[in-house]
Order: structure tokens, then sequence, then C-alpha cells
């Protein structure tokens, strides 16, 4: 089933939804892969309510946009995620999920080499968009004589076995229980971020090509760089603490503490709200190095646009030696402000 179809079948649930909370006025947040199917949404919805379509690049249920935006609507809709549990949206939103419906065969030839490597319990991942993908996956390992074990989930996550690209709680559930991790999604991001956060071996089983790679080298090639501009930022002063403003990646107190863990270090921390980070602003500002209390992703996948070490927070409690830590701890946001 393609994208457009889909989503003109979600139509009256989306209208449904609108009408049950009493919507006039709506933002629409689409997400680049939905928005061939933006026209016929906002034709057939504006037939009934006001809409209003976000063109701003947003990151997921962390992110409902600028509140210039969303202060002039009573509702927002987004389009592709699954909402965040814990997080206290400043507006009632809809969020409509998209699940990729186009699932390839699939069959116990992509796991042999799970088989030959003597795993027997496996702890099953997925991403939002191939949780049914994962049942198909799951049914395969189960009849391959695997134990397949599904993490719970915390109140950040909506559904038992989802990652987020900041959050890897169904995997530490049953990390002591697993002899290692598959994750059933497409390209790079979460199994990434899954092997830096989960102590033992993720594999990847990427629906594109139906391949089956063992993210453990990769991961260990990132560690390597951020031990690099961790040691780099060890010989900084001036030290930016930013603090997210989007409303699923706000962690002022966080910031706060480690404003207070850098003065202890006789460094000169200064604290910086922002929604989007740029380079340029830090680089004007003349600032040794960034701490980013925000999406935990920015610093690993997007150092190389910064001429200076851009670090997490658990990054720069090593970096200043406020604690001691015998591997690489991935930061993971659990809550927010």
């Amino acid at each position: 089933m393609d994208t457009l179809f889909s989503m003109k079948l979600q139509t009256e649930t989306i209208i449904e939804k609108l009408r049950k909370i009493g919507a006039r006025k709506v933002m629409i947040q689409v997400p680049d892969g939905l928005k061939p199917g933006v026209f016929d949404l906002f034709n057939t919805l504006s037939k009934e309510f006001g809409i209003v379509i976000s063109s701003d690049p947003f990151f997921g249920a962390c992110d409902v946009g600028d509140s210039v935006l969303y202060n002039d609507v009573d509702c927002i809709l987004q389009l592709g995620h699954s909402e965040i549990p814990n997080i206290k949206y400043p507006k009632p939103v809809v969020f409509v999920e998209y699940k990729e419906e186009k699932i390839p065969e699939i069959n116990e030839s992509h796991f042999q080499d799970l088989m030959d490597r003597g795993v027997q319990k496996i702890g099953l991942l997925f991403s939002i968009q191939y949780v049914e993908a994962a049942d198909r996956v799951k049914a395969v390992l189960v009849k391959m004589g695997f134990d397949v074990l599904i993490g719970k989930n915390d109140g950040r996550l909506k559904y038992p076995g989802q990652v987020l690209g900041c959050n890897y709680s169904t995997g530490h559930s049953i990390l002591k229980d697993v002899d290692c991790f598959l994750l059933v999604s497409t390209g790079m991001f979460h199994g990434l971020g899954a092997q830096l956060a989960l102590q033992k071996d993720v594999y990847l089983f990427d629906l594109n090509d139906l391949t089956l790679r063992n993210l453990a080298p990769e991961a260990d090639r990132v560690i390597r760089k951020r031990y690099a501009w961790i040691e780099r930022a060890m010989n900084s002063r001036k030290i930016c603490i930013v603090i997210d403003t989007k409303i699923g990646q706000k962690r002022e107190r966080l910031a706060k503490a480690l404003e207070e863990q850098a003065r202890k270090a006789d460094l000169e921390p200064i604290l910086i709200y922002s929604n989007n980070a740029s380079p340029t602003d830090y680089e004007n500002m003349r600032c040794d190095a960034v701490v980013f209390t925000g999406c935990p992703r920015v610093p690993i996948d997007d150092q190389e646009r910064y001429s200076m070490p851009v670090l997490t927070a658990p990054e720069f409690r090593a970096a200043i030696k406020a604690v001691r830590n015998n591997r690489y701890v991935m930061d993971e946001i659990v809550s927010t402000d």
C-alpha cells in the first residue's frame, strides 16, 4: 500500500479525532516522506477546519514546532510519529502514526548468521514504522528455535520493543536476559544509537535490502572519535551549555547541574537557550566547547559541522572528570523538564 493511499484511508479517523477535541484551527506537521500527500490532506481537512501547514523541519514527537506557530492554533496534527507519553504538550496533539505496510518476504535464511554464532536469546527492537514487520521477524525467529524477548517501555515510549534515537529503555530492561539484540528498521540512525547505548551486540535487520549487520564495529569507530573530542575538550575553559527549547528535549535542570559542575572544575560556563543548534552562533561566542542537553544525537551525528567539541552531558562529565566510567555512556532522554 503506497503512502498516499494509506494517508487517505486515515483521513476519516483524523477528522473524528479533531472533532472529538473540538478543534477549529489546526497546525499540521508533515515529515519529508509524507509531503507528497499534503495537497490531498489540506483540501480534505480545510472543508471543516482552518488549516496551517508548517514547512519547518521537526524531529519527531519531541518537537511540535515554534510557539509562534502553535500559539495561533488550538490543535496540532503531527504525521508519521507516535506520541511520547510523558511529555506535557502545550496544545492538544493528534498523532497519526505511519507504519510501513509494504513488508518484504522474510525467511529463515536472513537470520542464519545468528544461528551459526550460537545465539539463543534475542532482544527484539524496532523503530515505529516497522512494528508490523517486527511481528513477522519474531514469528520467523521463533520458528527457528530462538527465544525472542521484547523489552518493557518506559514513559517516553509508547510500545514495548520500540526505540527512539534518544531512548533505548526497551533494550535496557532485558539487557541481562539476552545474548544480543536485533533491530528491525532501515538505515543506521536507530541502530547506531542502540549499539552505543546497549552493552551487547546489536544486529540491524535493514528492510531496505534485507541484510543483517552487526553494528558493534561501526559503534567502536564512533566511540573512538567521541573520545578524541572528549580529550580535546579537557583543555576547554569557556563552555556554552545549551538548553534546547523543544518541548520534548528541554532539560533545564540537567543544564544547571552541569553548570554547577563546570564551575567546581574552575571553568567559565554560560547557559544558552536555543531551538536549533547553529555552529556559527557558538563560533561567534568564542567558546571552547559546547555541551548540548537537547537531543543527544546532535553531538554524535553532527560533530563535523562544528569547529569546537560538542559534547553530550555524560561526555562532558567525563571530560572534567566529574565521573569515572569504564565504558562509553550514551546520553538518553528519559524525561524532560
